[in-house]
């Protein structure tokens, strides 16, 4: 009960607040979308009645239409949007149904991502609010679950899943993606509390990810790690960070832990566990799809109803079976052109955001741009990594992402001096400037 009415209470603040403007229906928007009260509470009956993430997100978008003019139709929003027509045509295209009734919800995604690029293109001060917002409603419960765990089942699975994010592989590239999100907040606070508080969210959310057991997540902090290392203008900081974070994690790990993560230490596919193998059939089966229908895929987000046809095992790794892997995934369900299109968004996102750090350490932006574009550079790179094994192509946490990158791409190029600015991106960087903005 006293869930139902913290939630409510909130659910009340925030739509009067949401009523003031599109940026504040955003806020909302994205404390439901990620926080999903409707499943946080005990009864869940009242809140699904209410159907909190639709009517917000209608709103939120009927709000926002006005500042579509603010958005900048360069490359990554062509990009971005033809993304958007592909995977309608190949939904429209499909021979299943469900195809087109899952893309609909895609679709509200890319939408809502859209006009969230659209709103915060120019002002790091909504920037900074908008990633808050995204990192506290999704680490809230993730942080409880973390500690609770450490205390009572030290180094034990963690099965709870979050529907937003999937099953246990998916729940820890999320994690790790929001570890960037709170490193970033908390070196761009000159409040040492919420500094404290920042990194105590994190330390709880690193732990959450690790207690998955996913193999996938495991890579993505490895990757995390070593980005922030590569990264940091203090490096000798950031590996006393790590072995801080992992002299806390690694000693409750039990031997379970390191014989799942051992598994990943193969010699030939004779050697591999049968998940492991798995995954090699599933990603040949996903190279048959696509050239069978190298335009459009065999249908959005319907591999696992096509996956019966094309199995060549005839059953030996079960029926129905998923892609295991967000790159043949597109590949599968939108072809050859969607998988370009998929790589490109990353690629861009990262050069974005190689560009935004670099104007930063040559002291023509405020050093918190440079906390924000590695952030999301580190994010970007552990998803790339765990994403090689589980679909997460169209989570709704990585079009965001895509979308705060962009937006803040965009802040950046606004706020610099232009003539200065494109200088300094081809010149050497200055010992002097490099070292005050550290």
């Amino acid at each position: 009960m006293l869930r139902t009415i913290f939630v409510l209470l909130i659910t009340a603040y925030g739509g009067f607040q949401a009523l003031k403007g599109p940026f504040e229906a955003l806020l909302f928007y994205l404390w439901i979308a990620y926080f999903r009260p409707d499943q946080w509470v005990w009864d869940s009956s009242l809140l699904y009645a209410l159907q909190l993430s639709f009517w917000s997100g209608i709103y939120f978008i009927l709000r926002a239409l006005p500042s579509i003019g603010q958005a900048r139709f360069d490359l990554r929003a062509m990009i971005f949007i033809g993304f958007l027509i592909l995977s309608c045509l190949s939904a429209w295209a499909s021979d299943h149904p469900v195809a087109w009734l899952r893309w609909q919800d895609f679709a509200k995604t890319l939408v809502v991502a859209f006009f969230l690029y659209a709103l915060l293109n120019d002002d790091i001060k909504k920037f900074r609010l908008t990633v808050l917002v995204i990192a506290v409603s999704l680490g809230f419960e993730a942080v409880k679950q973390g500690y609770a765990s450490l205390i009572t089942n030290p180094g034990g699975l963690n099965q709870n899943l979050l529907s937003q994010l999937g099953d246990n592989n998916g729940v820890a590239v999320g994690m790790v993606m929001l570890v960037a999100l709170f490193i970033a907040l908390s070196r761009t606070t000159e409040n040492k509390r919420e500094r404290q508080i920042y990194l105590f969210f994190m330390l709880g959310i690193v732990y959450r990810a690790v207690t998955t057991y996913s193999r996938g997540g495991f890579l993505s902090i490895a990757a995390l790690t070593l980005m922030y290392m590569a990264r940091s203008n203090q490096k000798l900081k950031a590996v006393l960070g790590a072995l801080l974070v992992a002299g806390i994690i690694v000693p409750v790990l039990p031997p379970a832990f390191w014989q799942r993560m051992a598994t990943m230490n193969v010699r030939s596919e004779d050697d591999m566990d049968a998940s492991s193998a798995s995954r090699l059939h599933f990603w040949r089966v996903a190279v048959m799809m696509a050239q069978d229908h190298p335009l459009l895929g065999i249908g959005y987000n319907s591999f696992n109803e096509h996956f019966d046809q094309y199995d060549f095992s005839v059953g030996f790794y079960g029926v129905d079976r998923s892609v295991h892997s967000m790159w043949f995934g597109v590949l599968a369900e939108l072809g050859y052109l969607g998988l370009v299109m998929f790589i490109m968004m990353f690629m861009l996102a990262l050069t974005g955001m190689h560009r935004v750090a670099s104007l930063a350490r040559r002291g023509y932006l405020p050093p918190e741009f440079y906390q924000y574009a590695v952030a999301l550079q580190a994010a970007f790179v552990a998803c790339m990594v765990g994403g090689t094994f589980l679909p997460w192509q169209y989570t709704e946490m990585l079009w965001h992402f895509f979308a705060l990158s962009m937006a803040l791409r965009q802040i950046a190029l606004k706020s610099a001096k232009a003539p200065e600015a494109e200088a300094a991106a081809a010149a050497p960087e200055p010992f002097s400037v490099a070292r005050r903005t550290a």
